[in-house]
């Protein structure tokens, strides 16, 4: 069999000390929410990964694409040897590092630490080496709404169902559709010169003004599958402004912000 010799194989870097402790199942759950949203595009490579924050009061994920962001945090005690720490973690380890939680303990630990170049994470007896992302990632606190008005809550199944219906008839390229928030209800809508057009509407908590917005329809399933709650809450300025998702009710431990960019239409 053909093969490069021993002695040519590049020398794996070390492990350094331990500096971090996370249970499996937290890790993999953020990285499930936030994955989604890293930027597809290599030239922009330090949206390439997601920021990993590990505080104190808990762990923080973020991703963005420049069109959107998903932030998530758990406030649970992860450990009093925790100490902080900041790195930005390629996609690809990402999806190896979901890989790697479904196929042990979902309650074991896995330990997290870097150098100047890498990432490592041991999940029992299996290590994964990473490049470490390099530049600076976005300012994500900036980009999180504080100044949201409106607020309409819906049911998580049915606004997924009607989005997914509509958006077979929407661009094939901007994935467009135009959603319609008014007292009481949603309406969903698009239309095509090549495919036609389709409407739909869903019953929802809300009493504010009619807000007429475009969003990706693509950017809205993301989240809609990505959450278990049976509700789901909008959060809205104008028809200008950034649209923020989150799940309605009880969350637990954790605070999951999806922001999304208005499209024109």
């Amino acid at each position: 069999m053909a093969g490069m010799s021993r002695e040519s194989f590049p020398e794996l870097p070390q492990m350094p000390e331990a500096t971090n402790q996370i249970p499996v199942s937290i890790l993999s759950s953020m990285i499930a929410k936030t994955i989604f949203a890293i930027s597809m595009e290599e030239s922009r490579f330090t949206l390439n990964g997601a920021l990993l924050l590990i505080r104190p009061e808990g762990v923080v994920m973020v991703s963005t694409d420049g069109h959107r962001l998903a932030f998530i945090e758990n406030l649970a005690q992860t450990g009093e040897e925790n100490r902080p720490f900041r790195a930005l973690v390629p996609k690809k380890a990402m999806s190896e590092i979901l890989k790697l939680s479904q196929e042990g303990d979902a309650e074991a630990k896995v330990v997290i630490s870097g150098d100047d170049n890498h990432l490592f994470f041991q999940f029992g007896e299996r290590l994964l080496i990473t490049r470490k992302l390099t530049g600076s990632f976005p300012d994500y606190e900036r980009v999180l709404p504080k100044d949201h008005n409106q607020v309409v809550t819906l049911q998580r199944e049915e606004i997924k169902s009607a989005v997914e219906r509509v958006s077979q008839f929407a661009d094939d390229r901007s994935r467009a559709i135009r959603v319609q928030f008014g007292p009481g209800e949603v309406k969903v809508f698009t239309s095509s010169v090549e495919t036609g057009e389709s409407e739909e509407s869903v019953s929802a908590t809300y009493s504010g003004p009619e807000i007429d917005i475009g969003f990706n329809a693509q950017y809205l399933l993301d989240f809609l599958r990505a959450i278990s709650q049976e509700q789901v809450s909008f959060e809205l300025k104008d028809q200008k402004s950034a649209g923020e998702m989150r799940p309605a009710g009880d969350v637990g431990s954790y605070r999951y912000r999806y922001v999304v960019m208005p499209m024109r239409i």
